[in-house]
């Protein structure tokens, strides 16, 4: 290729990035105004004594299984599943 030909290629370019920018400018409109974003409180590090606090027995069943426990089924001691 020769440098007039690089040339022209890089001016079709330019020529396509411009008509793109006013093209997309007509198609998608900015917003008009400021957005207003709500401010968020922090969240309190202390959690509530859920098993001692007579307030959370009312709500919480105590005698209910804890999914975060293992569970033992059957008798096997395989540690490495699908083998």
């Amino acid at each position: 290729m020769k440098s007039k030909d690089l040339a022209l290629i890089a001016l079709f370019g330019v020529i396509a990035a411009v008509i793109s920018y006013v093209v997309s400018g007509m198609v998608f409109e900015p917003p008009v105004g400021s957005t207003t974003v709500p401010e968020v409180s922090a969240i309190n590090p202390n959690f509530p004594d859920i098993k001692n606090d007579s307030a959370y027995n009312v709500i919480f069943n105590i005698n209910a299984l804890d999914p975060t426990q293992p569970v033992q089924i059957g008798n096997q001691n395989n540690n490495i599943p699908f083998r």
